[in-house]
């Protein structure tokens, strides 16, 4: 069994038109599921209302049953927080939330997300949040951290671990060890757009053998293997993505000639956290 844990669909969008079809051509067997959101409410240059972006989402993923939906949060186009409470109440497919703040120009430690994360809290949904250079001014990792320690209980991932390069990548991993150590939040991270299209996982190995071996013991359950399909020249084919998923099992195993932590990485992690039994 494999989970994509960040995927997408959507017209449109700044990083291409995307239809649901395409990024189930893209996965085709390569996983048994693959978790999405829709960059119509996101990025599209027609985007879309919170609750229209997510509707269509449900209707996607009734197609596709290989599609797990999360819900797109506009955070701050949104005027009213009971659509997104509708959504959850009426719609339980959703398995958690999605945010962007680089799209959306806000800062991760906006007050403007607290009802939201709030509302994660009471649904029971972990939060996958794009999560930029350590630098942005929006999504750093530094920032998404600091709202996170306001609600230490809500599990958190940082998508990308941010999007690099190596400098942002190792503070992003300090931040993920910083949380861990002092217990201060629930951070996850996912793997996608770590050492993209390079091939040899140097970073992905760093993040993994520093999660292996804090202090406090082995807190790998922390990694998500994820792709961003269809985002990225490196993404839009299944002959691509296969490539990728089969350079991460090869890496991945022979570095740490260990199979249960590959099932981890690629099953029972993101499994554990959405409660997908």
């Amino acid at each position: 069994m494999i989970i994509d844990s960040h995927t997408h669909y959507g017209r449109f969008s700044q990083w291409g038109d995307f239809s649901p079809e395409f990024i189930i051509d893209i996965i085709g067997d390569c996983v048994d599921y693959a978790i999405c959101s829709n960059l119509e409410g996101i990025d599209s240059l027609y985007l879309k209302s919170e609750l229209d972006c997510n509707l269509d989402m449900i209707r996607v993923a009734k197609k596709y049953k290989k599609l797990l939906p999360l819900a797109v949060c506009q955070v701050d186009k949104s005027l009213d927080i009971h659509v997104m409470r509708h959504l959850l109440t009426e719609y339980p497919q959703f398995i958690g939330l999605k945010f962007h703040p680089e799209c959306e120009k806000l800062p991760a430690t906006s007050p403007k997300y607290d009802k939201y994360l709030e509302l994660a809290r009471e649904f029971k949904k972990p939060c996958l949040f794009h999560s930029g250079h350590i630098k942005s001014r929006f999504s750093s990792p530094a920032l998404i951290y600091e709202k996170a320690k306001q609600f230490p209980d809500v599990p958190i991932i940082l998508g990308h671990l941010s999007t690099g390069p190596r400098e942002s990548h190792k503070e992003a991993i300090k931040i993920l060890l910083n949380s861990i150590r002092t217990e201060s939040a629930t951070l996850y991270c996912d793997t996608s757009w770590i050492d993209f299209g390079t091939g040899n996982l140097e970073d992905v190995i760093l993040l993994i053998k520093k999660l292996k071996n804090t202090p406090k013991g082995d807190y790998t359950n922390r990694i998500l293997w994820a792709s961003d399909a269809p985002i990225g020249d490196f993404n839009q084919s299944n002959a691509l993505y296969r490539k990728n998923l089969d350079n991460f099992r090869v890496k991945i195993s022979s570095y740490f000639n260990d199979e249960e932590l590959l099932k981890k990485l690629l099953y029972f992690n993101v499994r554990d956290l959405y409660g997908l039994y």
